[in-house]
């Protein structure tokens, strides 16, 4: 006949059993991957790291263009006046040389007059004969005469030469000036035709910064789109995991009473004792849950990662950070560790506790050992003698740990083996 706490045990393994198929029942019917959802949150984290670069980039070169901008429309602005004030140069120029053109009409008037009276007076001495000076003389009556008529030929040749040497004078100074007048003009005209084509060549340049302008505007306004609906699509994904975590755990937790009413029913008929025992300490004899409330496997003893097995259970929902993390069974604390300050999500190892991080080993004796990595806190330390269902620490992230979840590994005699062998 099977003892009493046998059919406990036999009991216990039924009921692990069943809740083990229950988890993978939801697992089907919750067909949600934590992994997937996890790694699409990462790869949003790393486009959203990039695309606030890209954006940082981009509002520093447009700064750049902008203020490039206002340094051509200033030099712009002092080219319009420059060719204003050439205009108006040209403007009075061309009073000066339309002044002067009188003037000089004025003067060749003049010496058309001279002109034409020089040609009056020779033509009378033509119409005269040809008649010398010496006839002249000769001619006089008496000596009085003699006198007025020499001092009339010296006077007559006289202003025949003032005149002729007056009218070239007066001509070359006249043309002196319009050549003068002509090459200030010309100079103003080449400076104001420079100045339009400095400012042709700017205005271009302004064109082109512009439209560099409106480019890198219009990329700066796509990238912040961009992270807003990268934000958007990150909040969507928690949302989902969130959504996920708090309905497998009300799952999981539903499960675990009904495997618990079931638990206390086979322990009543062995055992009268009813207590609660809210420390979760086991008074069976048997092994005890290490994180009691959370059942969750995100990773089996099975896993494989790379070269070998995952070699242990790693537990966590929604809700599994900061839960209370229990001695499996009776033991011995020969190991702690609780100074590894990174606690958080990572997807490479800080390498405090050996890549545990916050962690508490118990030796049970008979070559068995449990150990309970990625730790927010520990509450023992080694020598503390444990019994089943005691507090000892914190589910974590610290170590190499993509997230909180409690790593709970069993060995014997140093080789790893499936903590569910033990339920």
């Amino acid at each position: 006949m099977v003892g009493k706490n046998m059919l406990t045990k036999l009991f216990i393994s039924i009921a692990s059993l069943t809740l083990s198929a229950a988890i993978i029942t939801m697992s089907n019917v919750y067909a949600f991957d934590e992994e997937e959802n996890s790694r699409q949150q990462e790869q949003l984290k790393q486009e959203n790291s990039q695309y606030t670069e890209e954006l940082e980039e981009t509002k520093k070169t447009l700064k750049e263009k902008e203020e490039y901008s206002e340094k051509l429309q200033k030099q712009i602005s002092e080219l319009t006046v420059r060719i204003r004030n050439s205009d108006t140069r040209i403007k009075e120029l061309n009073s000066r040389i339309k002044e002067k053109q009188a003037q000089i009409d004025k003067r060749i008037a003049a010496i058309d007059d001279r002109l034409e009276l020089l040609r009056s007076r020779l033509r009378s001495l033509y119409m005269a004969g040809d008649v010398s000076t010496l006839e002249i003389i000769l001619q006089a009556k008496d000596f009085s005469d003699f006198v007025d008529k020499m001092e009339l030929a010296q006077s007559i040749s006289a202003y025949d030469t003032d005149l002729i040497n007056g009218l070239k004078k007066e001509m070359t100074g006249i043309g002196e000036e319009q050549e003068s007048l002509q090459n200030d003009k010309v100079s103003v005209e080449e400076e104001k035709k420079q100045l339009e084509e400095n400012k042709k060549k700017i205005n271009t340049l302004s064109e082109e910064n512009e439209a560099v302008i409106f480019e890198l505007t219009q990329q700066k306004n796509d990238t912040e789109q961009a992270i807003k609906e990268n934000q958007q699509k990150q909040q969507e994904l928690q949302a989902a995991l969130e959504k996920y975590n708090k309905e497998l755990a009300a799952k999981v937790e539903e499960n675990r009473n009904n495997q618990s009413q079931q638990h206390q029913s086979g322990n009543n008929e062995g055992n009268t004792n009813t207590d609660n025992n809210e420390s979760h300490i086991d008074t069976s004899g048997g092994f005890v849950w290490p994180c009691p409330g959370h059942t969750y496997l995100t990773s089996t003893f099975e896993e494989w990662r790379g070269a070998e097995n995952h070699g242990a259970l790693d537990i966590a929902d929604g809700d599994v950070y900061g839960s209370d993390v229990v001695a499996c069974f009776y033991g011995t604390v020969i190991s702690t560790n609780e100074s590894c300050p990174h606690d958080y999500g990572k997807f490479s190892s800080c390498g405090c506790g050996g890549g545990y991080g916050n962690y508490v080993m118990i030796d049970h004796g008979d070559g068995k050992i449990s150990i309970y990595g990625h730790l927010s806190g520990v509450v023992v330390s080694p020598g503390t003698q444990v019994v089943p269902g005691q507090l000892i620490g914190y589910v974590g992230s610290t170590g190499y740990s993509t997230g909180p979840h409690l790593h709970f590994e069993m060995q014997y005699y140093g080789v790893r083996y499936n903590p569910l062998d033990e339920y």
